[in-house]
């Protein structure tokens, strides 16, 4: 039976009742044996109750206790004396029923007296004193409680109200209640009292001692009893553990050194909780099992850190990107100097970035990265954007040359040459990496208009040489027309973006049909088109 311990709050106290000992019916007297070795074992506090005084026979019944040493063994193997009972044994609580004291002697007199030994040798005397010296050797702690007669008619007990009950009676069942609600717990050899798990695990160590009729081994109990209050225990610091970690990341989010901080903080008050609750840990080996759980979690709370502090770190780099996504929408970036202007915007943004979130250490550093290996195919959308503007400013340009002197019909062998010569001068460019292929062509173009120029006013425009640079100028015009200086395969980090540096360059055109009223012939295109990567 168990009921909750009037004073204690949080404690219960069990109650077992067994049937009695030395039952004259009996065959077999080794059930008294287990029943008392039992019974003894698992409580704190042993009631004997007997009617009437406590003479000679009832102190003759427990001669049986000669038999626990052999019935209840330390360790398997062991040869000890039964001195270590001691630490097992509860206290003994003789119940004298219907039995009232005379007032002049104390209950612990007259059960002293009951138990003091005779002199002598005499099988007689050592018959005597051999029960009275068991329950003094066994039972260190002892006490007794007369209980006098409830009510004259025992027989109307039972329909009897409680007010016609004796006082005297009521007054000593009340006293036996309160001595055994303030004796100690049951308590193992380390001084830490035994709870109710384990209580169980005891109670079936021992039962299953009987049921395979050998003697209950103390050492083996108590092993399995630790054992499962250990592992107990290290449930009960884990879950401690969980517990002080999720305050303190709820009432603030650390970073990677506040999570270590947390974590040591939290470990120590787990600690603290183990200690409180494991029983026997030899070798430590729960407190290891304890510290090896504990780095589970905290594996668990630094994934919730981290996702907490990539998210935070994606919002504030959102924020401080919605500017530069303004820009982009708007086209601000869509001039000469559009695309260093965006590069520029992007570093502001990753030291703003760093300023603002260093506190989550290695996770800002990996957000960022996150953020400009996102902006690939923005950046190529902005060279687009500024590389488009660029070549419609110099298409313009190149479209106020004046068309006037183009007068070659058809493409001859030396105008091939020419085109090979420009080609080659291209690549060599290319290769080199002096200027801005289109800047230098532009260039080109306008020296060789005014060389045009010179010759025209200086010699004729039948004049040999005139018609060679008239043929030049158309050859490189076609290429450059034909070319319009793709950087598709440049890499958009290195580009310097086309600057028109003329205003009014002339442009000679080209005829629409020969001299002789044909139609010119389609030009032989250069093999594929040139590649003009920005330098």
């Amino acid at each position: 039976m168990c009921r909750p311990h009037p004073t204690q709050e949080g404690k219960v106290i069990v109650f077992l009742d067994t049937e009695g000992i030395d039952d004259p019916e009996k065959v077999d007297i080794q059930e008294d044996t287990w029943i008392f070795l039992i019974a003894t074992l698992l409580c704190n506090v042993l009631v004997y109750n007997t009617k009437g005084v406590f003479d000679a026979s009832h102190i003759s019944k427990f001669r049986f206790l000669k038999v626990v040493h052999s019935n209840v063994t330390v360790a398997k193997g062991a040869s000890e004396d039964d001195s270590f009972l001691d630490f097992f044994f509860p206290n003994l609580v003789l119940v004298l029923r219907d039995f009232g004291l005379e007032s002049d002697i104390s209950k612990e007199v007259f059960l002293e007296q009951r138990l003091m030994y005779k002199k002598g040798k005499s099988d007689s005397v050592n018959k005597f004193n051999e029960p009275r010296r068991l329950i003094r050797r066994y039972f260190k702690r002892r006490t007794c409680f007369d209980i006098p007669i409830p009510c004259t008619r025992p027989d109307q007990l039972e329909s009897m109200p409680d007010s016609k009950i004796e006082s005297d009676f009521l007054q000593r069942v009340n006293d036996l209640h309160q001595y055994l609600c303030e004796c100690s717990p049951k308590k193992l050899i380390s001084g830490k009292p035994v709870n109710g798990r384990m209580l169980r695990t005891l109670i079936i160590s021992y039962m299953n001692s009987v049921k395979e009729n050998t003697a209950p081994c103390l050492n083996d109990a108590m092993k399995l009893m630790a054992y499962e209050e250990n592992q107990f225990a290290v449930q009960k610091a884990s879950e401690c553990y969980q517990e002080e970690m999720k305050k303190k990341m709820n009432k603030h989010m650390p970073n990677e050194k506040g999570l270590e901080i947390y974590h040591n903080d939290c470990m120590e008050v787990a600690v603290k909780k183990l200690r409180e609750l494991v029983v026997v840990d030899d070798g430590d080996i729960f407190h290891r099992k304890a510290a090896e759980c504990f780095e589970k979690h905290l594996e668990l709370f630094k994934s919730m850190m981290e996702r907490n502090s990539i998210e935070r770190s994606r919002r504030s780099i959102k924020k401080l990107d919605m500017e530069i996504q303004r820009k982009i929408k708007e086209k601000k970036y869509a001039h000469a100097h559009g695309y260093n202007e965006y590069i520029e915007d992007i570093d502001n943004l990753a030291d703003e970035f760093t300023k603002q979130e260093s506190y989550h250490g290695s996770k800002t550093r990996a957000a960022l990265q996150e953020y400009m290996d996102s902006k690939v195919d923005e950046e190529q959308q902005v060279y687009e954007m500024v590389k488009d503007k660029t070549d419609d400013e110099v298409q313009r340009q190149l479209l106020r040359l004046p068309r006037t002197l183009v007068q070659i019909p058809n493409i001859t062998p030396k105008e091939e040459s020419v085109r090979k010569r420009a080609l080659e001068s291209i690549e060599k460019f290319e290769i080199h990496g002096l200027m801005r292929i289109g800047s230098q062509y532009i260039q080109n173009l306008e020296l060789k208009l005014q060389e045009i120029e010179r010759a025209k006013a200086e010699l004729s425009e039948n004049n040999t040489y005139y018609k060679q640079l008239v043929a030049e100028y158309n050859v490189w015009l076609d290429i450059y027309q034909q070319a319009n200086f793709s950087v598709d395969q440049a890499n958009p980090r290195s580009i310097q973006m086309l600057k028109p540096v003329l205003t009014d360059i002339p442009v000679v055109e080209k005829p629409s049909e020969n001299t002789d009223g044909k139609k010119p012939k389609p030009k032989k295109q250069p093999s594929g088109k040139p590649k003009c990567p920005i330098l």
